[in-house]
């Protein structure tokens, strides 16, 4: 009698316990699909921010016949809606390639340029 009334407790426990786990597991799970919507949201404002500034870029190279040398210049002639830093708060980086060409780079999500998650438009 000792034993069965050990082995349903412990049948229950077991119940449980696997219970409490995957209700657990669940909840990381919203929690990381949550995470992962929030950082493709911030990819797509930062690349849709890029694109505004690429933009402003060729409107201020029609409008001069030359690329402006910093994106403070940029700022002072030509209206722009958005601003200089991508979604995670890091300035964007302009870098003026040639007379007619330049890219415009976020360093994403760890804030660090030169690795894997930049976005870059040239």
């Amino acid at each position: 009698m000792k034993i069965k009334g050990f082995l349903v407790i412990l049948v229950l426990v077991m119940v449980i316990a696997f219970f409490i786990y995957y209700i657990g597991s669940g909840e990381k799970k919203i929690i990381k699909e949550q995470v992962d919507s929030f950082s493709r949201t911030k990819e797509k404002l930062t690349r849709t921010n890029l694109n505004t500034l690429k933009r402003a870029v060729n409107s201020y190279s029609a409008q001069y016949g030359t690329l402006p040398h910093k994106l403070k210049d940029l700022r002072l002639a030509v209206p722009i809606t958005t601003g200089k830093l991508d979604a995670w708060g890091t300035e964007v980086k302009y870098e003026r390639i040639s007379d007619f060409e330049f890219r415009l780079t976020s360093a994403g999500a760890d804030k660090t340029f030169h690795t894997d998650d930049d976005i870059i438009i040239e």
